[in-house]
C-alpha cells in the first residue's frame, strides 16, 4: 500500500484545487490582501497625540493617519495577531496586550521601530492580557488571565520590576477586564466578581450588594467630576465615591450589555452595547439627561459596539463586529477589511483565465485574478452570503451553491434560482456541470424535501431517495467519463453512502459493500477513472470492482475526509479534520509530518434542537457566531462532553467558536 504522508493544514479546509507541486504554500487572509483595516472584528481603540488611530483587531494592528491603514502582524514583531487591549504612555509608546495565550503571546510594545514582547517568563503574571492601562508615574497596569485553567492577575510593571497582585491580596475576581486610574492615582479594576479599587495600599471592592449594577464588569471611565462609570451585563452604574446610580434599557441604554465607555469634552457619556442573545445593541449617548441611541439605522457598521475613542476634533471612533465606524457628529464613515471576503473558505475554483474564486462560509465569493481582489455579497445579486459550492459552465459563467438558492453570474449580470423555479431545496452545497451543459445541484434536504436537481437550462428534474438516491442530503457529485453521475451523501437519519446513477439506473454503494462510511464529503475521479470517496471513516477508492481504505491507521491525518483533489502529478491530496494527507503516485514520501488539532467534534450535524460537543478537556466557553458574523449565542462548557439546545436559532449554516485550554477551537453546523 503507497505511503501516506502529511502536511500541516493551511486553512480549515483543504477544497479543490490542483496543486502542481509541495514545496511551499502561499497564504491568502483578511490580513495579508488588505491595504486597509486587516480585520472586521475590532477589539481595542486608541489615538495617539499625532491623531493617528490605532486598532487592535483579530488578524492584527492597524494604524491610520488619515489617509493610510499600515497593519503590524507577528510578522512584524507583535506578540500575537489578536489584539484586545492598546494603551499609549507619556513617551508615545505603543503597548498591545494580546487576547489569549500562546507561547508566543503575552504583551507588545512598539516605539515607532522596534517591538519589545514581554510574556510571563519575563515577569508577566499571564500571557493573556485583557486590559492596560498607565499611571501618572509611568506604571503599566495589566489584567491578566489564565484562560480556562483557571487563575488571574494584575501585573504592575515600573520599566524594570513587575508585581503581581490577585484575590489573595485583595482582588475581587481573578478575570480583570477593565482597568482605570483616577486623579487621586487609585486604580479601579473591573472584574467578572465587582469592581476593585486599589489606592497602593489597601483593597476595597464593590459589588451589586452595594449598588452595582451587576458584577461582570467589561469598561470603565471617570468624568471630570471624578465620577466613576462602570459598564457591566447588566447596564451602567456612575458612583461618585458614595451613591450608586444605575442606568439600563428602562432609562434609554441600547442595550444592558456595556463593552465600552467614552467621554468627550462637553462631558457626554458614549457607551458602546451589544446583546448577543437578541442581537439588539449599538451606541447610546448620555448628556446627564437625555438619551440618544445610534444602531446600524443611524449608519453605524455593526450592532455589536466593542470599542469606542474620541479623537482631538471629537470624531467618535467605535469598534464593532462589522468594522470600524467614523462619527462627526452628522455623518457616518465606515472602515471594513479589504481583500478575501472572509478566511472561512467553504470552495475554490479556477476558470480559464486563470482567476481563483473563493466560495466562502458567511461573507460572499471572492475572485483574484493575481493582484487585485473583487468581492461579490447578496448586495451584488449573490442570492446568500453563505456559499459552499462554486462550477463555472463551458461559458465561463459562474455558478454559486448558497444558502439562499444558486445563482448564476455571467460576468455582467446576476441570476438566481431557489424552490420556486424548480429547485429541491434552497441550502444548495454541491454543483457539478455534465458534458450536455446539464447543471447538477445537491442539496441539504430534510423532513421530504430536498435532494438532487439537475438543470437543462429550461428544465428542472429533481431526484430523491424515493427514486433511487441514497439520501436526500447530497454533499458532493463527480461525473466520470461515461457520464454516469456520483452522488456522495449523508447518512443523517439513516441511508447515506454513494449512489451512480446513469441516466437510467440507480446504484448505490454503503460501508456494507467496502465504502469505509455513508457520511460521504468529497468525490474526485482519477485518469485511470478511480473513484475517490472522502467519508467520515477515512477515504475508499473504487475501480469499479475493488474497494480500497486508508484511514490512520496507513497514516492517514485524520479520519474525517472534508476534501481531495488530484494534483498534475497523480499525487492525491486529503483535507482531514487533523490536517492535509498527500497520498504520492510514485510512492515516495517526503513532507514532514505536522498535524492542526483544533476542529470541533460536532454532532449531529445537521442538528435541529441540542448540539453535543466533544473536547479533549473539561472547561471552556462557547460562543456560536451566524453567516454575518454576529455573535448570538455564549455558553460556559464544564464537561469534556456537553450539550447546547439550539433549538430556538433559525434555520441555516452556523460558526461555532469554543475556547479551552489557551485554544481556540473552531467548527461548522447546520441548523434545520
Amino acid at each position: 500500500m503507497k505511503k501516506l504522508t502529511k502536511l500541516l493544514i493551511v486553512s480549515m479546509f483543504l477544497v479543490n484545487i490542483m496543486h502542481a507541486n509541495a514545496q511551499s504554500f502561499t497564504n491568502y487572509t483578511v490580513a495579508s490582501t488588505s491595504t486597509k483595516l486587516p480585520s472586521n472584528y475590532i477589539m481595542a481603540i486608541a489615538i495617539d497625540a499625532q491623531g493617528n488611530k490605532w486598532f487592535g483587531t483579530y488578524d492584527g494592528v492597524s494604524k491610520f493617519d488619515g489617509t493610510t491603514w499600515t497593519t503590524y502582524t507577528t510578522a512584524d514583531g507583535l506578540a500575537h495577531n489578536v489584539a484586545n487591549s492598546i494603551a499609549i504612555d507619556a513617551q508615545g509608546n505603543k503597548w498591545f496586550g494580546s487576547y489569549y495565550h500562546s507561547t508566543e503571546g503575552g504583551l507588545s510594545k512598539f516605539d515607532g521601530t522596534n517591538w519589545t514582547n514581554y510574556t510571563s517568563a519575563n515577569g508577566l503574571a499571564y500571557d493573556f492580557v485583557t486590559a492596560i492601562a498607565i499611571d501618572a508615574q509611568g506604571n503599566k497596569w495589566f489584567g491578566t488571565y489564565n484562560g480556562m485553567l483557571g487563575g488571574g492577575a494584575v501585573s504592575k510593571f515600573d520599566g524594570t520590576t513587575w508585581t503581581t497582585y490577585t484575590v489573595a491580596d485583595g482582588l475581587a475576581n481573578e478575570y480583570v477586564d477593565a482597568i482605570a486610574i483616577d486623579d487621586q492615582g487609585n486604580k479601579w479594576f473591573g472584574t467578572y466578581g465587582g469592581v476593585s479599587k486599589f489606592d497602593g495600599t489597601t483593597w476595597t471592592n464593590y459589588t451589586a450588594a452595594d449598588g452595582l449594577a451587576g458584577n461582570s464588569v467589561r469598561s470603565i471611565a471617570i468624568d471630570l467630576e471624578g465620577n466613576k462609570w462602570f459598564g457591566t451585563l447588566n447596564g451602567v452604574s456612575k458612583f461618585d465615591g458614595t451613591t450608586w446610580t444605575t442606568y439600563t434599557t428602562a432609562d434609554g441604554l441600547a442595550s444592558n450589555y456595556v463593552n465600552a465607555i467614552a467621554i468627550d469634552t462637553q462631558g457626554n457619556k458614549w457607551f458602546g452595547t451589544a446583546d448577543y442573545t437578541t442581537e439588539i445593541g449599538g451606541v447610546s449617548m448620555f448628556d446627564g439627561t437625555t438619551w440618544t441611541t445610534y444602531t446600524v439605522a443611524d449608519g453605524l457598521s455593526n450592532y455589536y459596539v466593542t470599542a469606542i475613542a474620541i479623537d482631538a476634533q471629537g470624531n467618535k471612533w467605535f469598534g464593532t463586529n462589522g468594522g470600524v465606524t467614523k462619527f462627526d457628529g452628522t455623518n457616518w464613515t465606515t472602515f471594513t477589511a479589504d481583500g478575501l471576503a472572509d478566511n472561512w473558505i467553504s470552495g475554490i475554483t479556477i476558470d480559464t483565465q486563470g482567476n481563483k474564486w473563493f466560495a466562502t462560509a458567511y461573507s460572499g465569493v471572492s475572485k483574484f485574478n493575481g493582484t487585485i481582489w473583487t468581492s461579490y455579497t447578496s448586495s451584488d445579486g449573490l442570492a446568500s452570503n453563505s456559499v459552499f459550492a462554486i462550477a463555472i459552465d463551458a461559458q465561463g459563467k459562474k455558478w454559486f451553491g448558497t444558502n439562499g438558492g444558486v445563482s448564476i453570474f455571467d460576468g455582467t449580470n446576476w441570476a438566481t434560482y431557489n424552490t420556486s423555479d424548480g429547485l429541491a431545496y434552497d441550502l444548495a452545497i454541491s454543483i457539478a456541470i455534465d458534458a450536455q451543459g446539464n447543471k447538477w445541484f445537491g442539496t441539504n434536504g430534510h423532513e421530504g424535501r430536498g435532494g438532487l436537481s439537475r438543470f437543462d437550462g429550461t428544465t428542472w428534474t429533481t431526484y430523491t431517495s424515493a427514486d433511487g438516491l441514497a439520501n436526500d442530503l447530497v454533499t458532493a457529485i463527480a461525473i466520470d467519463d461515461q457520464d454516469n453521475k456520483w452522488f456522495g451523501t449523508s447518512d443523517w437519519l439513516g441511508g447515506g453512502g454513494v449512489s451512480k446513477f446513469d441516466g437510467t439506473n440507480w446504484t448505490s454503494y454503503t460501508a456494507a459493500d467496502g465504502l469505509a462510511g455513508n457520511n460521504v464529503a468529497a468525490i474526485v475521479i482519477d485518469a485511470q477513472n478511480n473513484k475517490w470517496f472522502g467519508t467520515d471513516n477515512g477515504v475508499s477508492k473504487f475501480d469499479g470492482s475493488t474497494w480500497t481504505t486508508y484511514n490512520m491507521a496507513d497514516g492517514l491525518a485524520g479520519n474525517q475526509i472534508n476534501s481531495i483533489a488530484i494534483d498534475s502529478h497523480g499525487n492525491k491530496w486529503f483535507g482531514t479534520d487533523n490536517g492535509v494527507s498527500e497520498l504520492s503516485a510514485d510512492g515516495n514520501e517526503g513532507i514532514e509530518t505536522l498535524s492542526n488539532k483544533n476542529q470541533l467534534n460536532l454532532y449531529p450535524n445537521p442538528v435541529q434542537n441540542v448540539l453535543h460537543i466533544n473536547l479533549p478537556v473539561k472547561t471552556g466557553t462557547l460562543e456560536v457566531f451566524d453567516n454575518s458574523g454576529k455573535s448570538i449565542l455564549l455558553n460556559q462548557i464544564l464537561d469534556n462532553n456537553t450539550s447546547v439546545d439550539i433549538s430556538g436559532l433559525v434555520n441555516g449554516i452556523y460558526l461555532v467558536k469554543v475556547l479551552a485550554d489557551n485554544q481556540i477551537y473552531t467548527g461548522k453546523i447546520v441548523k434545520y
